[in-house]
């Protein structure tokens, strides 16, 4: 039995935009081998199926799929074994994210998070998070360099930055911004020889050992930036650099050196460590991230809530305090 078709039209329209369902029957007619089959697996008729097939051929300009004789077998055409070769496992990949999106569920969440961020701010929210998805799973991932390239190659679904991403395939919104210390050892600042770094007045620092994060983090490269101004244009001496803030505090207690760090990072109280909070220094600012197709999903919006009311910036945490009492 041989299938009608129209003949593929002489000039494709190359501009012309594809229903994805007409790729996903092309590609179960494919995959099984015939119209029934694939007609059966969408429910939708057997003609619908061809019907979506002679489109894309239309809009291909060259026919994908050729009727057995005697059959209700279909075969590939050169050019259809190459669409369909193109398609491949990222189709149904696609596919099955859209069903996802659709059906407004995700099992796993995965959200990327500088390691500082996420020991300051993120138990509390995971707490506020379960009440509301208590059954989503949460899959963090403590990076900072790495998070837009994560985001683009569909490894992460959401990310707190302090970073701005340029990707018009990524949305993101600011949540508030941050303060950075100046943090060094106790005994730096005691007996013979003594040091006490003082906000804008930090030559004395200028010989000793400086400890910051790992190439390419935001946190280090606007520390650089900042002390070589206040050096009067000598960069900092770069020591030791490590991937996260509690690495870099552990070794500042230890003594090795000073670093810049996130105000939260170390206590007022902290014995063996001192530090000043850089008022001069221009805030970090954070941002929200998320993959631009998961706009419309629940658990992403309840994630972005959570992490706008936790990180706004330092005036509006004190002025929601005071609302409180």
């Amino acid at each position: 039995m041989t299938t009608p078709r129209a003949k593929p039209a002489a000039t494709p329209d190359r501009r012309a935009k594809v229903d994805i369902s007409l790729l996903q029957t092309f590609h179960l007619v494919a995959r099984t081998g015939s119209f029934s089959a694939a007609s059966r697996e969408l429910s939708i008729s057997y003609q619908s199926a061809a019907n979506h097939v002679r489109r894309l051929e239309q809009m291909y300009g060259a026919q994908l799929i050729e009727a057995e004789k005697g059959s209700r077998r279909v075969a590939l055409t050169p050019q259809g074994k190459a669409l369909y070769a193109s398609l491949g496992e990222e189709l149904e990949t696609i596919l099955s994210r859209i069903s996802v999106l659709l059906h407004d569920v995700r099992s796993v969440l995965r959200v990327g998070v500088p390691q500082a961020l996420f020991h300051q701010f993120f138990p509390a929210i995971l707490t506020q998070f379960r009440i509301e998805a208590p059954d989503i799973e949460m899959a963090f991932f403590e990076r900072d360099t790495t998070l837009e390239r994560m985001m683009m190659d569909g490894d992460l679904d959401a990310a707190v930055s302090e970073r701005s991403f340029s990707h018009p395939a990524i949305s993101q919104n600011a949540l508030g911004t941050y303060r950075l210390a100046l943090v060094w050892p106790t005994a730096w600042s005691q007996g013979p020889g003594a040091i006490v770094p003082r906000a804008g007045a930090l030559d004395c620092l200028i010989d000793r050992p400086f400890i910051t994060y790992e190439n390419g983090q935001m946190v280090r490269n606007r520390s650089i930036e900042y002390l070589t101004a206040m050096f009067g244009g000598v960069p900092p001496k770069l020591s030791t650099t490590a991937s996260g803030s509690t690495s870099i505090t552990r070794l500042i207690l230890a003594g090795l050196g000073y670093g810049i760090v996130p105000e939260w990072c170390v206590h007022e109280t902290e014995d063996g460590v001192s530090k000043i909070v850089l008022t001069e220094m221009e805030p970090m600012k954070l941002w929200f991230a998320h993959t631009a197709f998961l706009g419309g999903n629940r658990f992403i919006g309840l994630l972005n809530d959570l992490c706008r009311l936790s990180m706004a910036g330092g005036e509006d945490r004190s002025a929601r305090a005071k609302s409180d009492d």
